[in-house]
C-alpha cells in the first residue's frame, strides 16, 4: 500500500473539517442554532481525530522494533475505538442538552440563515466524501483509517441534508404563522440527528473491539485462504495443514501448520523454506492487505 497517498486523503479531510468546523461554530452562535453549534463540536472532535488518524498512518508503516516487536498494526483499531467512543459520548450530550432545551425554552433562531449554511454543508461534505471514498477505493483500498474516514464524511452529507430539510420546515412553520413552535425544530432537529449519527460510531467501536481481539475477518477470505493452502498441501504431500486467521486493522493475521504424519516422507530447511515462500506469495496474490505471517512443519497435529 502506497503510505503517502492514505496520507495525502488524510490531510485533505482534515482540511475539509477544519473549514467546516470553524464554519459551524461562526455560524451556529450567530444563527443562535444548537444544530448547527453541535455540528461545529462534532466537526471539531473529529478534526482532533483526522490528527491522530494522520499520526497513526504514519507510525505503522515503521513495523516492528524492539518495544513493537509484533509490529504497529494494533494501533489502528485502538484509534478507531479511540475515535467512536468519543463521538458516542459528543452524541450522548448533544441529545441530553437537546431534550432539556425543550422543557426549559428556546430562542429565537434565523431559519434562513440555517438553511444557508446547510445547504454549503451539503455541497462540502459531499464533495469531501466523493474525493476520499474514489480516492480511496483507487489508491488504498486497504486502508481501515480511509474507509472509516469516508464512512463519516457520508454520514456528515445526509446529516446536513437533513439540517437543511429541518430549518426549511421550520420555515415554513413560521411562514404559516405558528412562530411560537418554530423554535422547537432546533432542538428536535439535534435529538433526530444524535439518533441517526450515532449508529457508525457505535458500529466502529464494535469494529475496533474485534481488530483488538484478532478476531476472524470475513468469511470469505477465510474460505479462500484454507482453500489455497490446502491446494499447497496435497502439492506438497503433507497429510492435512491446518489454517487460523485473523484480522487487525488493515492486517490479516494467518498461522499455517504443515501436517506430515507419514514417516517415509521427508523435507529438509530448504525444502520448508521454499514452502514458506510459495504460501506468502500465494496469500498476497490472493489479498492485497499486509500479511503476518507464521508457518510451522509439525508431525503431531495437537502441536499445529
Amino acid at each position: 500500500m502506497n503510505t503517502r497517498d492514505e496520507q495525502n486523503i488524510l490531510m485533505f479531510s482534515a482540511c475539509s473539517v477544519s473549514f467546516f468546523a470553524l464554519l459551524a461554530l461562526v455560524w451556529g452562535v450567530l444563527a443562535k442554532s444548537q444544530m448547527i453549534i453541535f455540528d461545529g463540536i462534532y466537526s471539531s472532535i473529529c478534526l482532533l481525530m483526522d490528527a491522530l488518524y494522520y499520526y497513526t498512518a504514519k507510525t505503522i508503516t515503521k513495523g516492528s522494533s524492539d518495544k513493537f516487536p509484533y509490529g504497529r498494526m494494533h494501533m489502528e483499531p485502538l484509534v478507531i475505538m479511540i475515535q467512536s467512543a468519543v463521538l458516542i459520548l459528543i452524541c450522548a450530550k448533544a441529545f441530553i442538552v437537546s431534550v432539556s432545551s425543550l422543557f426549559s425554552g428556546v430562542g429565537e433562531i434565523n431559519n434562513l440563515s440555517g438553511m444557508g449554511y446547510a445547504a454549503i454543508g451539503v455541497v462540502g461534505c459531499l464533495f469531501s466524501w466523493w474525493y476520499i471514498a474514489r480516492t480511496g477505493k483507487m489508491k488504498v483500498p486497504e486502508s481501515e483509517l480511509v474507509k472509516t474516514n469516508a464512512a463519516h464524511w457520508k454520514m456528515d452529507t445526509l446529516l446536513s441534508l437533513a439540517v437543511m430539510i429541518g430549518f426549511f420546515i421550520a420555515y415554513l412553520i413560521e411562514r404559516a404563522g405558528y412562530v411560537q413552535y418554530s423554535p422547537y425544530v432546533d432542538p428536535l432537529m439535534v435529538m433526530l440527528a444524535v439518533l441517526f449519527f450515532v449508529r457508525q460510531p457505535i458500529v466502529s467501536f464494535i469494529e475496533g473491539i474485534k481488530g483488538m481481539l484478532i478476531m476472524a475477518p470475513v468469511r470469505k477470505i477465510s474460505d479462500i485462504s484454507k482453500k489455497a493452502m490446502k491446494e499447497i498441501a496435497e502439492l506438497e504431500g503433507f497429510d492435512d495443514v491446518i489454517v487460523r486467521v485473523g484480522k487487525s486493522g488493515r492486517e490479516l493475521v494467518y498461522e499455517v501448520s504443515f501436517i506430515a504424519q507419514r514417516s517415509e516422507k521427508t523435507y529438509s530447511v530448504d525444502d520448508m523454506d521454499r514452502i514458506h515462500r510459495g504460501v506468502e506469495n500465494r496469500l498476497h496474490e490472493l489479498f492485497d492487505n499486509p500479511l503476518w505471517l507464521h508457518v510451522s512443519f509439525v508431525h503431531d497435529r495437537k502441536l499445529g
